[in-house]
């Protein structure tokens, strides 16, 4: 047994605890079987029943949770009991006791019975308690008494709809374990409806795909439209409160700035930016279901292309040069053997009509053996592909520049002399760089630069680390999807590349206000679309929609000039220079 807290209100008449015995052992073996039970019953009560023998025999897992003493200026200490926060029943006075008023941080039931062991019973104000207000499902047992023959007396079963046009208490029947077999039976569910309700909600714009401002002025983002598609099955007014605030850090104090602290102070129900689920805020807010996975990518810009005047080596690594130039010495030194008896062919005579079906120029001289056209004739063939690949990758090169070998892992990033760059927005990124113990990450930590939000410039701050990724001195650290966009509504999609690897991918999620009771309402409907892959498509559609259109002026073909001939014309200067010396050789000699 575990105890905690303290009663304060009047012992129950002795007469009606025997028919609330009665009903709790009935609500025990009936609707709440099979379920983890905490069971609080006020110490007036408990004097007037044998819990032990209440208790025995009960194939449901109860932890009886009594009360104590509690301190001079009235707060009353807790102890964190190891139990699952599945059904809390408390069976009460005529009082309201402190457990409904004064919950515990940790306790968080899915559902509440409350059982009310006296002849009066205040269902209005119970249901008014925090408790009861904060718990999904709730339920109360008020007596319905004959003065006469209190043994006989009846419970009424009551809920109440905190969401709906009527706040009073709904009678769900009187009670009986026939009436009320399962559990559903007594814990309707209390938010079906929201009843037309505005649920406000507290997001920044700059966070695309995810939420951002259309031209025309409103809210939309794949985020957005999880909670327009939620509102409309629900029943609620989703009013988005478009705030110039980061994203929220928790202060040495335990409270937060930001969108999460205007959550953390009820000011908002909820905030739908770009929120990872973490440790520390899963301890201080509740988190709707993961509904996307995404990390932190890293925006760099492109190596510089390779020099115009490479274009004639380029179509080949060296390792095919190599293989070229051993290729022409072996079938030279074939050809001149082959035909050595017959033509009598010099070895340089040999060596340039091989070397002519390599320039496209025909064979000078038809070998008459056999075996010296079948070799001809492969190696022309060899030559053709040669010469097709070639020219298609020359072709390429020149419409196309090739750039450097880029960066493709983090530790190539962590060894390379590119530093970070970061918006200083609330994120955890920079901290967990710092202090991680692995040896890549702490060396990327050690490389961040933050660049402060500037609110009155459009992007609020972040042109600053686009400057110094356009200017080859940091990589872009933001959200994957964001940053992407970004850089192709600026126009620098064609200049800059993501890193393949992504820093902390994590499960994005809805934060809501802590013990908010329809967030389960949320985690349904959200599950429901994922599993429809709307979620998908709504976000796919908006990152085809703004790379696509970006796409359309980087797909315009570039204009040869004579910067991207540099090649050919040194080639055809080398080669008209050696023909030059060659007819000079003849002439004299």
């Amino acid at each position: 047994m575990c105890r905690a807290g303290v009663s304060l209100w009047p012992r129950p008449s002795p007469s009606w605890t025997p028919v609330a015995g009665r009903v709790l052992r009935e609500a025990l073996t009936g609707p709440l079987s099979g379920h983890q039970v905490m069971l609080m019953v006020d110490d007036g009560v408990q004097r007037s029943l044998s819990l032990d023998l209440l208790l025995t025999g009960l194939t449901s897992p109860t932890v009886l949770l009594h009360t104590t003493t509690h301190n001079t200026d009235n707060h009353f200490t807790t102890q964190q009991l190891p139990t699952a926060q599945d059904v809390l029943l408390v069976v009460v006075g005529t009082g309201s006791p402190w457990l409904l008023w004064s919950p515990p941080g940790w306790l968080s039931p899915r559902a509440v019975l409350v059982l009310v062991a006296a002849q009066r019973c205040s269902a209005r104000k119970h249901f008014q308690s925090p408790l009861l207000q904060n718990t999904p499902s709730v339920a109360l047992l008020c007596l319905n008494h004959k003065p006469q023959t209190p043994e006989y007396s009846t419970y009424s079963v009551m809920t109440h709809f905190p969401l709906s046009a009527n706040p009073e208490p709904v009678l769900l029947g009187t009670w009986h374990p026939d009436t009320f077999t399962t559990f559903v039976d007594i814990f309707h569910d209390r938010f079906q409806d929201f009843g037309g309700k505005s649920i406000h909600i507290a997001t920044n714009p700059y966070d695309k795909p995810m939420v951002f401002v259309r031209n025309d002025g409103e809210v939309d983002g794949f985020h957005t439209r999880i909670v327009d598609a939620l509102s409309s099955w629900l029943n609620f007014k989703s009013s988005y409160d478009i705030l110039k605030e980061n994203w929220g850090e928790r202060l040495e104090n335990g409270s937060y700035d930001g969108l999460l602290g205007l959550v953390q102070r009820g000011e908002h129900q909820l905030t739908i930016n770009f929120f990872a689920i973490i440790y520390q805020r899963t301890q201080d807010f509740d988190y709707s279901i993961s509904f996307f996975q995404e990390g932190f990518g890293l925006i760099l810009r492109d190596p510089p292309p390779l020099p115009h005047w490479q274009s004639i080596l380029y179509p080949y690594t060296g390792v095919v040069w190599a293989a070229v130039g051993g290729v022409v010495i072996v079938t030279t030194l074939a050809y001149y053997f082959i035909n050595f008896d017959g033509h009598r062919l010099s070895l340089i005579e040999s060596f340039l009509i091989v070397v002519q079906s390599l320039l496209s120029q025909g064979v000078s001289q038809e070998p008459r053996v056999w075996v010296s056209r079948g070799l001809l004739g492969l190696w022309l063939l060899a030559t053709f592909v040669l010469r097709v690949s070639y020219t298609s990758s020359l072709m390429a090169f020149l419409t196309v520049p090739a750039l450097q070998e880029p960066l493709d892992t983090l530790e190539q990033l962590a060894d390379a002399d590119l530093r970070l760059c970061m918006l200083d927005y609330g994120e955890f990124v920079p901290e967990a760089l710092a202090t991680s113990k692995h040896p890549t990450l702490s060396n990327l930590g050690a490389k961040m630069d933050m660049v402060p939000v500037v609110k009155t410039m459009a992007n609020e701050g972040e042109e600053g680390c686009i400057e110094l990724v356009v200017s080859m001195t940091h990589a872009h650290v933001e959200t994957y999807s964001y940053v992407r966009l970004l850089y192709y509504t600026l126009g620098h999609g064609s200049q800059v590349y993501p890193l393949k690897e992504q820093l902390y991918m994590a499960n994005l999620a809805f934060f809501f206000t802590k013990n908010t009771p329809w967030k389960y309402k949320f985690d349904i409907g959200i599950r429901r679309l994922v599993e429809a892959g709307l979620v998908w498509y709504w976000y796919s559609d908006i990152m085809q929609d703004d790379v696509n259109n970006d796409k359309v002026l980087e797909l315009r073909l570039p204009v040869l000039s004579l910067s991207h001939l540099q090649g050919p014309f040194l080639l055809l200067t080398v080669g008209c220079g050696v023909a030059t010396l060659t007819l000079l050789a003849e002439y004299l000699l």
